[in-house]
């Protein structure tokens, strides 16, 4: 009878562990900040100095909101069928990247231009700008 108990004293304590972990894991912060790079099948060696850079900053400035939730990188190949319906919604033609802050319909910032004129050439600086826009999307 004491082993008994003893095991289902065990039991009992392992199943209110695990619901307790469960708890936390589904507390995740909701969603503040989409970030969308968009590309097409081909691509340029901007467009992939683009998508590399804004992986790198997310990565590294913002681990810790995208483990959360809190921010999500999404990388859209807009050639695809499965993805019709996401180019109609934000009116895409190539390769861009916005940010699109939490209720907004329409992208927040559009980052695509300095992308295109700093990600390969001055990685740093886009780095940079890229960063303050989401700090400040993030307020």
């Amino acid at each position: 009878m004491k082993k008994l108990t003893v095991i289902l004293s065990t039991l009992l304590f392992v199943l209110l562990m695990g619901n307790q972990q469960l708890s936390a894991q589904s507390e995740s912060k909701e969603t503040k900040l989409d970030v969308y790079y968009t590309h097409t099948t081909n691509r340029c060696a901007g467009c992939k100095a683009i998508e590399k850079e804004a992986i790198a900053t997310i990565n590294e400035s913002y681990a810790g909101q995208l483990k959360s939730g809190e921010i999500k990188l999404h990388i859209v190949n807009i050639d695809l069928k499965e993805n019709a319906a996401f180019v109609d919604q934000y009116k895409v033609w190539g390769s861009s990247l916005f940010l699109v802050k939490k209720g907004d319909t329409k992208p927040t910032v559009d980052m695509t231009k300095p992308g295109f004129a700093k990600a390969r050439t001055k990685p740093a600086e886009f780095r940079a700008e890229l960063s303050e826009q989401i700090s400040l999307l993030l307020k």
